[in-house]
């Protein structure tokens, strides 16, 4: 049992690292600044497979720390922070809801709130300024086009999660515990 706990906390402590790591790639490389947030909370999920919820949102906490204290492009770390790095944890309460439109609705308005709420935090502390109101429109135009690509974004997420953490299960965690001599 001790041998199990030790394990479980030295995976949860490699995936932080990696997880923070990869937050870090995204704000070097700006093509990864969506990218690098998802696949960390992948990692987070794999914490949750191996070593359980609680252990799971410890990693999802020191993470999303690290990463608001040495990634330095904020938004990265944002958008680990107010809704990919803790979702893959919230998804199967999501799964349980039927019918399946319903469940897709809910699962936007996560997406759509967390976003809101994390840009709404950004431009508080940041304001913007007094800008023109031809300049407002376009913004609040731009604002909408790129919500709506955010969606479908975030559901090509939430379909790709899915899928790798059935690959997970059943193709890399057998290996892993077979090279590990666990299990």
């Amino acid at each position: 049992m001790k041998a199990r706990k030790s394990w479980a906390m030295a995976y949860c402590g490699m995936a932080d690292a990696l997880s923070v790591a990869l937050m870090l790639l995204g704000a070097v490389f700006p093509i990864a600044m969506f990218i690098a947030p998802a696949v960390a909370s992948f990692l987070i999920a794999t914490v949750c497979v191996e070593c359980g919820k609680t252990m799971a949102l410890t990693a999802y906490g020191a993470v999303s720390l690290l990463s608001l204290l040495f990634v330095p492009d904020k938004e990265v770390a944002l958008i680990f922070v107010f809704l990919l790095g803790y979702y893959p944890l919230a998804k199967p309460y999501f799964e349980r809801i039927r019918p399946a439109l319903l469940r897709a609705v809910c699962k936007l308005l996560l997406c759509n709130g967390a976003v809101l709420a994390m840009y709404g935090l950004v431009l508080l502390l940041v304001p913007a300024g007094s800008i023109s109101q031809e300049l407002r429109t376009t913004a609040l135009a731009m604002s909408l086009l790129t919500l709506s690509m955010g969606n479908v974004a975030f559901a090509l997420y939430d379909r790709a999660l899915c899928n790798l953490l059935l690959l997970y299960k059943l193709k890399w965690q057998p290996k892993l515990h077979k090279m590990l001599g666990t299990h």
